[in-house]
């Protein structure tokens, strides 16, 4: 992952999920980058190649992407063709609250990590989803329309696993695990400003310090203790390029010592705070 970006699901939505429409003219323009959320992307277009770790694929209309959690991917766009992409971002958290006992989501997102994530409708298997995106388009509320938006995801998460399950559901191992997942996530997430150790990780979803921090660098491919500074000092980099003084931003996300920020800043970023703030 280290030639790669992290991008936190704290810095990139408020809510516990996000869905957008994007195309050429406002695609996301981060090249390869990973997330600690989970990402369903739906192609109207053919808009270019995907790649996933080592794996690539040429994405055409009807195209579903399910993409796993601290995956590292990329969308290489055809800047010769136009398309659309409905774009919806979920908290693990979510996704598990919007499952059932016989139709666990996870049977299809954590599920996909042992293969290329990409699968194709057909032209009946689109229209449903088409009509779905027509009604997410025409939402007009006043009041209410974040209720009537979430009404719509867990409908297209339904359509995503009638046509995405393969027959596999994720064992009774692996749920606990992801319930363990999301519980240390919502934690950091809360208290991303305030000292954070492993005691306290390990107290909040009862289990020791070793296999918390065995289980997440399972999941995640890093340690607790990386993973909470990536967070951090990718807030603080959102902070900066919102204007947000240097020490300010510091402060803001957990950093009492400013040295120290300093040199976490530049490690993960590959310059230090000032040229950063400069740069934007």
């Amino acid at each position: 992952m280290s030639s790669s970006l992290f991008l936190s699901q704290r810095s990139l939505y408020e809510d516990d999920y996000s869905c957008i429409l994007r195309n050429p003219q406002n695609e996301f323009n981060y090249g390869l980058h990973y997330h600690d959320f989970y990402e369903c992307v739906l192609y109207l277009g053919n808009a270019g190649i995907f790649r996933i770790e080592d794996q690539e694929c040429l994405i055409k209309r009807g195209d579903i992407v399910l993409i796993d959690m601290f995956k590292p991917h990329t969308l290489t766009y055809n800047k010769n063709y136009f398309y659309e992409r409905f774009s919806l971002s979920i908290n693990l958290s979510l996704l598990i609250s919007f499952s059932t006992s016989r139709s666990n989501l996870l049977d299809v997102f954590h599920n996909c990590s042992d293969r290329l994530p990409v699968y194709h409708l057909s032209q009946e298997q689109l229209q449903k989803y088409l009509t779905l995106l027509d009604k997410y388009r025409k939402i007009k509320l006043e009041n209410g329309k974040d209720i009537l938006e979430k009404a719509l995801i867990h409908q297209l998460l339904a359509y995503i696993y009638s046509d995405c399950y393969r027959g596999r559901h994720i064992d009774e191992k692996e749920a606990q695990h992801a319930q363990t997942i999301a519980a240390l996530l919502k934690y950091i997430n809360t208290h991303l400003n305030e000292e954070i150790t492993l005691e306290q990780l390990a107290a909040e979803v009862n289990y020791s310090e070793y296999y918390v921090s065995r289980l997440f660098r399972k999941i995640s491919g890093k340690t607790l203790t990386n993973y909470i500074q990536e967070k951090r000092i990718e807030e603080a980099s959102c902070l900066i390029r919102g204007g947000l003084p240097i020490n300010q931003a510091a402060e803001q996300v957990g950093f009492n010592n400013y040295s120290y920020f300093y040199k976490t800043f530049k490690k993960i970023i590959g310059c230090n705070p000032a040229d950063y703030q400069a740069r934007y």
